[in-house]
């Protein structure tokens, strides 16, 4: 390629002429602008994906809010659990006085709940037989299932103690638990003492076998 002013000999790369400076013929001065950017279609995807991950682990990992059940969980004083059964019996909560009871408001698909039942399994083998009770409500399960999902579970995790379905308790006629105790989130694990008085209202993990030990050793 040649200058077309002087006529020197270019390089076909060559954007001004060595000789003459003058620029050559078909090279622009100055690169084109880019293109405008686009946002990427597999971006809108990712932060779609990375979106519903987030929900997942905030039910799983953190727990559920319940954001119609204002209140709190319950009361200090005159706490008395109803309901039925999962066998659809009526639940008797005069005949746990002069018990410590563990109350447990929880579901099957909530994976905090699930992480608290090694702790509770190790209470109840170590102080079931010196006065302590632990009953599971559970509340919020899917219908048309919700009986069988929570038969099948407990049976599955082996779970001793005493069992509640809002479910039966709802179809019986009864106002649904976790809204009559404000429950607002599962898992809801209240400490009650042997007059019905609630001692702590977040019986988890090491809080609960701190207190469990000090009123059974």
């Amino acid at each position: 390629m040649n200058c077309p002013q002087c006529n020197a000999e270019l390089s076909d790369d060559a954007t001004f002429c060595p000789q003459c400076a003058s620029p050559t013929a078909g090279k622009p001065i100055f690169p084109p602008d880019p293109a405008p950017h686009q946002p990427a279609k597999q971006n809108i995807f990712l932060i779609a994906f990375a979106c519903a991950l987030t929900a997942f682990v905030v039910v799983m990992f953190v727990g559920f809010s319940v954001d119609d059940r204002p209140g709190k969980p319950a009361t200090s004083t005159d706490f008395s659990l109803y309901g039925k059964t999962i066998q659809n019996q009526d639940f008797d909560w005069e005949s746990l006085q002069g018990k410590y009871v563990l109350v447990k408001f929880t579901a099957t698909w909530c994976g905090p709940c699930q992480m608290e039942i090694p702790g509770m399994l190790e209470a109840y083998e170590k102080y079931h037989d010196k006065g302590l009770e632990i009953v599971s409500i559970y509340i919020g399960e899917r219908e048309p299932n919700a009986v069988e999902t929570v038969k099948n579970y407990i049976k599955e995790k082996k779970l001793p103690w005493i069992i509640l379905s809002e479910s039966l308790t709802v179809k019986a006629g009864l106002p649904p638990q976790g809204k009559a105790f404000d429950v607002q989130g599962v898992p809801t694990m209240l400490l009650v003492d042997k007059e019905g008085n609630v001692l702590v209202h977040d019986a988890r993990g090491e809080i609960l076998r701190r207190e469990l030990k000090k009123l059974f050793e």
